[in-house]
């Protein structure tokens, strides 16, 4: 993609654990660090983590980016995917990016630049809606690759 090797650690919504994993906990905790594991020996120069968000409340919207503090480089990378965003498809998007805490194992653990777009809130019937919509995911993924691009051309 763009010249960037890309590697995913999933395609569908399936886990990465550990066969001797038993209960629904080791599974989730072998299949994180799994996920890490595979993070830290790759030649990887950006981890890039897709998620929706989901709040309690309909009326919360937009997409937010989240950073690991393992590495230097992940704020820059969060904040150039982020006013890439709010720049071509959201502008009346005001979201900061954020530090993530212990609660994103990978991120938190990661020592690589890393990065999880929130690409909106399911729980918000109008933004559901456009994440359903394929023109809109393309949108989304088109201003997520140009915020990258940024990045690299900050990083060098």
């Amino acid at each position: 993609l763009l010249g960037f090797r890309v590697t995913m650690t999933r395609e569908t919504d399936c886990s990465i654990h550990d066969e001797s994993a038993q209960t629904i906990r080791q599974k989730k905790v072998s299949d994180i660090k799994n996920r890490l594991k595979l993070l830290e020996e790759s030649q990887a120069d950006l981890l890039l983590s897709i998620h929706q968000n989901v709040y309690g409340q309909s009326r919360y919207r937009g997409t937010q980016v989240f950073y690991g503090g393992g590495n230097t480089w992940s704020k820059p990378a969060a904040q150039s995917v982020q006013q890439s965003v709010q720049k071509l498809l959201q502008p009346e998007n005001t979201r900061q990016v954020k530090q993530t805490t212990k609660s994103i194992y990978l991120l938190y653990h990661a020592t690589k630049p890393a990065v999880l777009v929130e690409c909106g809130f399911l729980s918000n019937a109008d933004e559901l809606g456009l994440l359903k919509q394929e023109d809109y995911q393309r949108q989304l993924s088109f201003c997520i690759v140009c915020g990258i691009l940024d990045y690299q051309n900050i990083k060098g």
